[in-house]
């Protein structure tokens, strides 16, 4: 009675399909890989506030992401750049310029914080590892690792080492978004204040394109997305601003 463990080891019939579908298998380990990725982000955001950074930041781990990065269709846009003084406006453009603006945002305690500083901060020993891997010639692809880690914070390993390609795209959108933001507002900003403040929710200037605010809704509901840490109402805000902008 029961089953027969030898049967276990029988040879399939001639002719029987291994699998019906290879892409579904594919899919399949995709989503896998995909919800790994998505449970050690969560892991790094509930990590305990004592807790320390133990994972591995090196100069060749930072080598590695830059050729990663580099490979993009789009690396050759990702320019340098600067930030810059026009009047009484400071103008943000290119990687130095995104990080100069995050640079503002990063600590309410203390505005002027280095990245890496407000990293250890955010989890004690990632600046660190940060600051000692980048050490030596400050090259385009070295500057957008750094760039990333200000975007991601303590989630940036996973994003550089999982989707880089994604990261060249998120750096730049967000340098679109700067760029566009720095230009001047027609006359009529004033006009229709409803979809003016439409406008400044997306991050966006008077009169933006469609494309520049689709960018902007894309970049902005990651970055608040309840799932990702984001706040509920920010993240009906922005779309609310977005339905109303598209219509």
């Amino acid at each position: 009675m029961g089953f027969d463990p030898r049967s276990w080891a029988r040879a399939p019939a001639r002719g029987a399909q291994v699998t019906a579908n290879i892409d579904a298998l594919l899919a399949e380990n995709e989503a896998l890989r995909r919800e790994v990725f998505l449970l050690r982000q969560q892991l790094l955001r509930q990590q305990a506030p004592g807790s320390v950074f133990r994972g591995e930041v090196s100069v060749e781990r930072v080598e590695a992401w830059g050729q990663a990065l580099a490979r993009h269709p789009r690396w050759r846009e990702l320019r340098v750049g600067a930030s810059a003084r026009v009047g009484e406006t400071l103008v943000f453009s290119g990687l130095r310029g995104l990080l100069e603006h995050l640079s503002s945002q990063w600590s309410d305690s203390d505005p002027r914080a280095q990245l890496e500083e407000e990293l250890d901060r955010r989890l004690p020993g990632l600046g660190s590892a940060l600051r000692q891997a980048l050490r030596g010639p400050q090259t385009k692809a070295r500057l957008a690792v750094r760039v990333a880690f200000a975007v991601y914070g303590v989630r940036a390993t996973e994003w550089l080492s999982e989707s880089p390609l994604r990261v060249v795209d998120e750096l730049l959108e967000r340098i679109a978004a700067l760029e566009q933001a720095a230009r001047p507002a027609p006359a009529e900003d004033s006009t229709d204040p409803v979809r003016a403040a439409a406008f400044a929710a997306l991050g966006l200037r008077w009169g933006a394109s469609s494309e520049a605010i689709k960018r902007a809704h894309r970049r902005l509901v990651k970055t608040h997305h309840p799932d990702q840490g984001g706040a509920v109402d920010d993240f009906r805000r922005i779309h609310a601003a977005y339905q109303l902008l598209m219509a």
